[in-house]
C-alpha cells in the first residue's frame, strides 16, 4: 500500500474500532443455545444484509495470529479492514476466543453436546473434522459458497465430506502447489536431459517419462538411483486419481483398492511402483513413509545419488547452503484427471451448529470479512504482489526466480481434494507398498491379503453412523 492509501485505511479503522473487541477464554460468557430452538435474532436490512442488531459474535480459534493487526503486512493490513468494514455492514462486534488447540475443541465440543454455544464461527482442523461433522457439531456451508454472487472465488472441493461443503475459505490468489519433486540440477545436466518443467508445460510430464528419466540416472556401480522411495506411493496416488478410501453411491467409504470404480487406478500406482523397483531398479529404498526414509532420500539427494526426491521444506534445503535443486509437478498418472493436490491436512473456518444466529446470517458476514476487503477496490478482494511473492519464495527456498514462476503457474492449474482421514499405521507403506517394493508380493496378492484390514479402518473412521 502507498502512503496516502494507508492514511486512508487507517482513517477508516478510528471510525470503526469499536466493533472489535480481543479477549481470552477467562472473560468469555457464551450464550446458551438450543439446536432446536436456536432463537434467531436480527433480520434483513434495507440493503439486504442481515441486521446483527449490534450484538456480538463469537469466533474461536487456537492461532493468534489469525487475529488481524495493522502494520505487519499488506495482505494482513487488508484483512483487519475487512473484518472492519464486515462488522460494520452487518451491525456487529467480534469477540475473539483464542485457547490452545486441546482446549479449543475440547470446549467445543464440550459445550456443544451439551447444547451450549461455544462460537458463532470458528476455525476447524483436517484432522477431526469427520468426528464433529458425524456427531452434528458443524453445520454444511454448500448453499452458501455454491449460491454467492461471487461463487467461483470459494474454495470447495476441499471441505467437502458427504456430498457437502463444510468451509468458508475463499482460494489462494496465487497458489504453490503442495506436491512435486525436488530436481538435482547438477545430477540432470550430467544427463544431458531437457529439465522436466518443460516437460511439463507441454502435457508430456507422465508416468512414463518419469519412469524414462528415472532408469537415465540409475547407476548400480555409482549407487545412484532416479528417485527416493519416501512420499512416492502418496505422489503416485495423488497424480493418479487415487485414495485408498473413496465414497460410493449410497454414501458409505470403500477400500479405494477394491472398489469397482477405482481399483484400476489402484492397480496402476503398485504395478508401475513394482516395475521401476525391481525392474528398473531406480528406486532408492523400500519405506514410503517415516522420518528415516524421508532423511535417507534428502541425504541421497545432496549427496547427488537421486535425480528425484520428495522434501516438505525446500527452506531448509536452501538455509543448509545447498544450491543444486530446482523442482518440477508431479507427473501425471494414466487416470490422472489434471493437476491435482491431495491435501493431506489442514485448517477452515466453519459454522457451529449451536449458535444464538442463523447460519445463513453467519456465513454472509463471514464471507463478506474474508473477502479481504480493500476501501479502493471496488470488487472487494485483495491480491498479493506477485513481485514480492517471488521475490519472498526465492529468499526463503527456492534459488531461480524460474522456479517460483513455474510453480505458480502450475498452481493455477491446480485443484484440490482432501486426502483420507484414515489412522493406517504401517499398513499403507509396509504392507502393501513396502512388500511390493522388495519383491516380498505382488499387487494383485497384497491388495487382496489387506483388504478386510483396510475396510475395516475405514469403517471404523466413516462408517460408524451407516
Amino acid at each position: 500500500m502507498n502512503m496516502m492509501k494507508r492514511l486512508l485505511c487507517i482513517a477508516l479503522a478510528v471510525l470503526m474500532v469499536l466493533a472489535i473487541t480481543a479477549c481470552t477464554p477467562e472473560n468469555t460468557n457464551p450464550t446458551a443455545g438450543n439446536n432446536n430452538d436456536p432463537k434467531p435474532t436480527g433480520g434483513s436490512t434495507s440493503n439486504g444484509k442481515y441486521d446483527f442488531g449490534g450484538k456480538t459474535l463469537k469466533v474461536a480459534v487456537w492461532y493468534e495470529p489469525e487475529i488481524p493487526t495493522l502494520g505487519n503486512t499488506d495482505s494482513e493490513d487488508a484483512w483487519y479492514y475487512s473484518l472492519m468494514h464486515a462488522a460494520e455492514e452487518y451491525n456487529c462486534e467480534i469477540e475473539w476466543i483464542v485457547d490452545t488447540q486441546e482446549a479449543h475443541f475440547s470446549n467445543f465440543i464440550q459445550k456443544s453436546l451439551n447444547g451450549e454455544v461455544y462460537a458463532d464461527i470458528m476455525m476447524c482442523h483436517s484432522w477431526n473434522y469427520v468426528s464433529l461433522i458425524q456427531q452434528g457439531l458443524l453445520m454444511p456451508t454448500t448453499e452458501y459458497v455454491n449460491n454467492a454472487e461471487d461463487s467461483e472465488h470459494w474454495a470447495k472441493g476441499l471441505y467437502d465430506l458427504n456430498g457437502e461443503n463444510w468451509g468458508l475459505m475463499p482460494l489462494s490468489n496465487h497458489y504453490m502447489p503442495t506436491y512435486y519433486y525436488l530436481v538435482n540440477t547438477k545430477l540432470l545436466n550430467s544427463l544431458g536431459l531437457e529439465h522436466p518443467q518443460e516437460l511439463a508445460r507441454r502435457g508430456e510430464w507422465t508416468w512414463e517419462t518419469f519412469r524414462d528419466y528415472c532408469l537415465a540416472a540409475t547407476d548400480p556401480a555409482k549407487e545412484q538411483y532416479g528417485v527416493a522411495c519416501f512420499m512416492l506411493a502418496n505422489n503416485m496416488k495423488s497424480s493418479n486419481d487415487f485414495d485408498y478410501a473413496v465414497r460410493g453411491e449410497d454414501g458409505r467409504y470403500y477400500n479405494g483398492f477394491t472398489y469397482e470404480s477405482t481399483k484400476d487406478k489402484g492397480m496402476e500406482i503398485l504395478e508401475m511402483i513394482e516395475v521401476m523397483a525391481l525392474e528398473d531398479k531406480s528406486v532408492l529404498g523400500d519405506w514410503t513413509d517415516g522420518q528415516e526414509a524421508m532423511n535417507a532420500g534428502l541425504n541421497a539427494f545432496k549427496d547427488g545419488k537421486v535425480l528425484f526426491a520428495f522434501y516438505p521444506t525446500p527452506s531448509a534445503l536452501k538455509n543448509s547452503g545447498f544450491e543444486d535443486y530446482s523442482v518440477v509437478t508431479l507427473p501425471q498418472g494414466p487416470s490422472s484427471t489434471g493437476l491435482c493436490d491431495t491435501v493431506e491436512a489442514f485448517a477452515f473456518w466453519c459454522l457451529p451448529t449451536y449458535s444464538e444466529f442463523p447460519a445463513e446470517a453467519r456465513a454472509a458476514f463471514w464471507m463478506e470479512a474474508k473477502r479481504t476487503w480493500d476501501p479502493e477496490d471496488e470488487d472487494g478482494y485483495y491480491e498479493d504482489n506477485v513481485e514480492d511473492l517471488i521475490e519472498e519464495y526465492l529468499d526463503e527456498s527456492y534459488i531461480n526466480r524460474s522456479d517460483v514462476e513455474f510453480l505458480l503457474e502450475m498452481g493455477a492449474k491446480t485443484t484440490f481434494k482432501p486426502a483420507n482421514l484414515v489412522s493406517w499405521g504401517s499398513l499403507i507403506a509396509d504392507n502393501i507398498f513396502g512388500e511390493v517394493i522388495r519383491g516380498n508380493s505382488t499387487p494383485a496378492a497384497v491388495v487382496e491379503a489387506t483388504a478386510g484390514e483396510v475396510q475395516s479402518l475405514i469403517d471404523a473412521t466413516y462408517n460408524k453412523d451407516k
